[in-house]
């Protein structure tokens, strides 16, 4: 990455003023977890670009082994120690191990356009058995969004890393989420992956 999109990074990364504010968000990424929990088997869960750590809380919570990275340290000003513990600080591809299921929320779209191969190679290295990926199409508004792209150009990138979309579950999670009007985003956005080759009635 070069001087300015650096440059960049450093301005758009979030301060603790701009975590606090996500705290309306809270419920609805708890629904969030929740659904995932009954929807897909998994006993590991990591979330890149975890922000408050709303999904790693709830999961955890759960009985999951659960943990995150961000970028911004600022978000250790109000995490509460317990969860701290669980969220490292870093760029994604400082991002580890194997997880059953990766999480990677509205985080995409931030990114510098030549680091989008990237994100999608981390995840797919890092996940074993579900991704759950969102990110903004072209003509979404919002803070920081430089890498706006179609969803097809993403599933095709995850195709090449040998995962492709579940359909009957990306619909029914986006069913879900459209009881969830405070965040219309995530209804169009949300994507659940299965590794490719793997039938549908047949995921792991």
């Amino acid at each position: 990455m070069g001087w300015f999109e650096r440059l960049l990074a450093r301005r758009k990364r979030y301060r603790a003023r701009d975590f606090a504010a996500r705290e309306r968000f809270r419920d609805d990424y708890r629904a969030i977890a929740r659904h995932l929990l009954e929807a897909l088997e998994f006993g590991s869960a990591y979330d890149v670009g975890c922000a408050n750590g709303f999904l790693v809380e709830e999961l955890a919570r759960a009985g999951r082994e659960a943990a995150g990275i961000e970028l911004s340290p600022a978000v250790k000003e109000l995490l509460p120690a317990e969860l701290a513990a669980r969220v490292a600080i870093g760029d994604f591809a400082e991002a580890s191990g194997r997880w059953d299921l990766v999480c990677c929320v509205e985080v995409a779209e931030h990114l510098p356009p030549e680091r989008s191969e990237e994100l999608v190679a981390t995840l797919a290295g890092l996940a074993r058995r579900w991704i759950y990926f969102s990110a903004a199409p072209p003509g979404q508004g919002g803070r920081g969004h430089i890498n706006c792209r179609p969803h097809a150009e993403w599933l095709g990138w995850f195709g090449e890393q040998g995962w492709r979309e579940d359909v009957e579950r990306t619909a029914r999670l986006r069913a879900f989420l459209a009881t969830r009007p405070s965040v219309p985003w995530l209804r169009v956005n949300s994507l659940l992956l299965a590794p490719a080759g793997t039938p549908p009635d047949e995921a792991p």
